[in-house]
């Protein structure tokens, strides 16, 4: 008896998020790129792995390894916790424990690491021409949205942070 597509689908989906590395990407991305691939290859084996190339170069790229969520949403929280005991200015808020910690978990990924250098110019000379943003969508996100404390946004200004990855944006809801 010979398989069906959809059970090479099924099983190429399951087998990919077998990957710790590609457990929380979403179901609908891995049976997009997996529906290509096996129409493109010789057989499942070859396409489960043409999956998790095509999936390294879009995401996996950009990360440095398992990344510690738990353990960073703790730091986030501790931060805000001790900011607001002891910051009362402006000042204070610029060396706040929360962009400290920010800067510490933005190391982690490829593209948020690259503008740790010029952090504290890039934000107000990218967005400064603009206005006042009220609004911000950021599709491929990353660890981007720790950059907020940066950005001169609105002070009712709305962030719309998606990601591939299903357990990162789970840390900024």
């Amino acid at each position: 008896m010979s398989r069906s597509s959809g059970d090479d689908i099924t099983e190429l989906i399951t087998s990919v998020r077998s990957s710790q590395k590609y457990a929380a990407i979403s179901g609908a991305m891995i049976r997009s790129i997996g529906l290509r691939e096996l129409a493109a290859r010789r057989n499942l084996k070859e396409a489960i792995k043409a999956t998790k190339n095509k999936l390294h170069q879009v995401a996996g790229a950009y990360l440095d390894a398992r990344l510690p969520y738990d353990d960073w949403l703790a730091l986030l929280e501790a931060a805000v916790a001790d900011d607001r005991r002891t910051t009362n200015d402006d000042e204070s808020l610029a060396n706040s424990k929360l962009r400290q910690a920010c800067r510490e978990i933005m190391r982690h990924h490829a593209s948020t690491r690259e503008r740790l250098p010029i952090l504290e110019s890039f934000y107000a000379s990218t967005l400064a021409s603009l206005g006042p943003v009220r609004s911000v969508l950021d599709l491929a996100c990353g660890l981007n949205p720790l950059a907020l404390p940066w950005m001169p946004l609105a002070p009712d200004a709305r962030y719309y942070a998606c990601d591939v990855y299903a357990d990162m944006i789970a840390l900024f809801e």
